[in-house]
Parts: C-alpha cells; sequence; structure tokens
C-alpha cells in the first residue's frame, strides 16, 4: 500500500510553504556577532597570524593594578571570607580564594601534573593547540585528583566552602563538566574571549550561570607568564537583539600559587600569552547543572580501577546516578531520585558489567521467547534483581492489571 503523497519527499519538497521562524535565531551569531562589532580589538588572531604589540589588541594587556582603566577600580582579591567571594562574583563574574590549596597540596598537584603532560607528550599523545596544552581525563591520572572532585579537605582544603559556594551559585545536585589541566607554552597565541558557558548560545542565562569553574593557580600568574585574561563584569548580558556593546579591555589575572579563581561561565576570558620561557600550569574543574551535557563522558572515561573504588559522592558528581530525565539504561533508573548512594539509580552496576562482558541487552523479543533460558541473563534482570528497591506488592497489582487486561 502507497503512503500518502503528502509523507513523500517530491510532495514536501513542492510543497514547502513558510519555514518555522526559529532559523534565523540559531544563526544569530549572538553574544560573539555583537561582541566582534562592538569590541573589533578583541577579534581573535588566526593560529597563522603574528601577534601584534602596541595596537591595542585584547591580549597586549597587563594586570588590574598596572592598568590605566581598572587600578582605581574594586577588583577581586584573593579572600578566605565567603561574603566576599559572594559580591565579587555577583558584580564582576568571579572571585578568589586565598590558600584555596595548601603549599603542600599546591605542590603535589603541580608537580603530578608536569609528569603526566612531559610523560603524554612522549608518547606522541599530547593534546596540543596553538593556545595550550591539555591534559584531559585527570579523574585517571591521581587520586589527588579524584579527592579534588570530591572537595576533600586532605586535597584541596578550601573543598567545603567551594561547596557551599557551588550550591548556592548552581543550586544542589550539580555535575562536573571536565576536570583538566591548561598548559601555555612561551609564546604560544591566545585564545579568543569567549564563556565557558558557550553550550547553550544563542540563547542567553541572565539571571542566573549554568557553569561555574573552579581554577586551581598552581604558580603565580602575572602578566609575564599568561594570567587569564579576564573582562570583569561582562558576564551581564544584556537583554535584546545584541549580547553586547562596547566593553571594557580585558586584563590579565595576577594571583599567587595556592588561589582558587571561581569563574561564572559566562564571563569573558581567555587563555593568555605566556610571555616567560617557562611553562605555565593551571588545573581547571568546570561545574554545571545536572541538565547540562557534560564535556568529558565521564560515564565511559573514567577507568575501571578508579570507578573501583569511586565514593558514592564521586559517582554522584560524574553524573553515575539515572532518573526519569537523566542517565537510564534500558529504562533502569527511572525511579532513581538522583541522590549519592541511591540504588534505582545505580549506573556504576551498568558499567561494570560492560566492562566484564557480562551485560546483556534486551533485543526483539514476544511472548513466546520469554521462556528462553538465554534471556535469564539479561543485564536488565540482574541490575534489577540487585539494585532496584521499588518493586513491591503495588507493583507487582499492577503487572497484574496489565495482565488481565484486553490487549
Amino acid at each position: 500500500m502507497p503512503i500518502p503523497k503528502e509523507f513523500t519527499q517530491a510532495f514536501l519538497d513542492r510543497n514547502d510553504g513558510e519555514k518555522l521562524g526559529y532559523a534565523e535565531f540559531y544563526a544569530n551569531g549572538e553574544p560573539y556577532r555583537s561582541l566582534m562589532r562592538h569590541n573589533p580589538a578583541m577579534r581573535p588572531p588566526k593560529p597563522t597570524d603574528m601577534l601584534e604589540w602596541g595596537a591595542g589588541r585584547y591580549y597586549d594587556t597587563t594586570v588590574a593594578r598596572k592598568h590605566d582603566y581598572w587600578r582605581h577600580q574594586d577588583l577581586p582579591q584573593p579572600t578566605k571570607d565567603l561574603n566576599q567571594l559572594r559580591t565579587d562574583f555577583t558584580r564582576w563574574g568571579y572571585g578568589l580564594i586565598e590558600d584555596g590549596v595548601s603549599p603542600d597540596q599546591c605542590q603535589s598537584l603541580h608537580e603530578r601534573v608536569i609528569e603526566q603532560a612531559a610523560a603524554e607528550r612522549a608518547l606522541g599523545l599530547a593534546h596540543i593547540s596553538p593556545a595550550q596544552q591539555h591534559v584531559w581525563a585527570l579523574v585517571n591520572k591521581g587520586d589527588m585528583f579524584t579527592q579534588c572532585m570530591e572537595h576533600v579537605p586532605s586535597a584541596v582544603q578550601a573543598g567545603p566552602l567551594i561547596e557551599r559556594f557551588m550550591d548556592e551559585a548552581l543550586g544542589p545536585g550539580w555535575n562536573h563538566y571536565s576536570f583538566l589541566a591548561n598548559i601555555s607554552f612561551p609564546g604560544c597565541h591566545p585564545q579568543a574571549l569567549h564563556q565557558d558557558q558557550s553550550f547553550p548560545v544563542p540563547f542567553r542565562f541572565l539571571d542566573a550561570p549554568a557553569l561555574v569553574n573552579t581554577i586551581y593557580i598552581l604558580q603565580d600568574v602575572n602578566e609575564v607568564n599568561g594570567g587569564t585574561l579576564v573582562v570583569p563584569g561582562s558576564h551581564q548580558m544584556k537583554d535584546g537583539p545584541e549580547a553586547y556593546g562596547p566593553l571594557p579591555p580585558p586584563i590579565n589575572l595576577e594571583a599567587p600559587a595556592g588561589t582558587i579563581l571561581l569563574m561564572d561561565g559566562r564571563l569573558l576570558h581567555a587563555g593568555a600569552v605566556n610571555r616567560s620561557d617557562r611553562l605555565r600550569y593551571i588545573l581547571t574543574n568546570s561545574i554545571v547543572k545536572s541538565w547540562v551535557r557534560q564535556q568529558e563522558n565521564f560515564l565511559l572515561t573514567v577507568s575501571p580501577e578508579v570507578l573501583a573504588k569511586a565514593s558514592d559522592k564521586l559517582l554522584w558528581r560524574m553524573g553515575f546516578n539515572a532518573t526519569s530525565i537523566a542517565n537510564m539504561v534500558e529504562g533502569y533508573g527511572y525511579f532513581g531520585d538522583g541522590t549519592p548512594g541511591d540504588p534505582n539509580g545505580d549506573i556504576k552496576a551498568v558499567r561494570q558489567r560492560i566492562d566484564q562482558g557480562t551485560y546483556q541487552r534486551m533485543s526483539a523479543i514476544t511472548p513466546d521467547s520469554a521462556s528462553d533460558p538465554a534471556l535469564a541473563g539479561l543485564g536488565l534482570a540482574q541490575i534489577r534483581d540487585a539494585h532496584e528497591t521499588h518493586r513491591g506488592r503495588r507493583f507487582q497489582a499492577l503487572l497484574d492489571t496489565m495482565e488481565t487486561a484486553k490487549r
């Protein structure tokens, strides 16, 4: 029997009509179109371009206390005061935690990432761009990194403060988006000014961020070795056709080793030019609302060894909890409540069976094949029997109702 003509490609091509009116919005290029229109000095150089100095380009700048525009502004300074961090973050889009990691903690993180980055270069597997070397998947590259993701005070002494701040900035139940090292090399190109919260553009989040960065500063940073470029206050976009008008100039971040930078995901920033003769190391741990698709797919990335010893909290932060709106496996997790250790959404168990080669997925079956002994090994049945707690008399009564109803 032929399908109705209205469903054929030929008919649709001839009778297309007026399209939905969203295409123009999706292609409007905001917030970066208005940023470049009103701030031409912020246009990034191409990877093959020579860098220009003395021409007013965005990367040719200095730290706030030396900057003609910013030196008299009350910009964030390193502090241990949570209330001051709240004020700085709200007004300027960033705050600085003084001694966020202790000298010993900072040294351990610094030495470990130096070793790892050098080894990845030696293997020819380093991720290197014109601006930086990135060391991804830190979750697998040292216990200290997983402890930072859990905000354990023995690894990051400001951990409890960071957790409190994230709960306020993003609401409880946030996840890790990614955790990597950013290593700027001498003479590197600058990154383009950008928002780390670029995943929803051109949609604009005007009321609150969906991403907050915690950046571990592992050595003193300044205008010489490429302290991160920031445009203070640029997290406050406008409502209307253009997100940005003329903006003040960027500055290089100046902060001592051990500082942790808290940065609103909407703040314009960029990796700066390293004008020293040494590598510059920071760690970037991005944290997001739980409904954001993670940059690092922790469900696949985390090693079996790390997974085996992961705490309920770490699993929760990596997104290993299923609920009715996220991360279900063949329907398992629908009754999960999204809390640490919830047995009804324990995706760790699924991943481990897949690693072992014992997870059998359900294929197309019929009532006649339901008694096949081979189906006894279905992964869904194993997970259900081992973990799900919601099944009981009420569930069985619903099942009986379904079985006795007319088909």
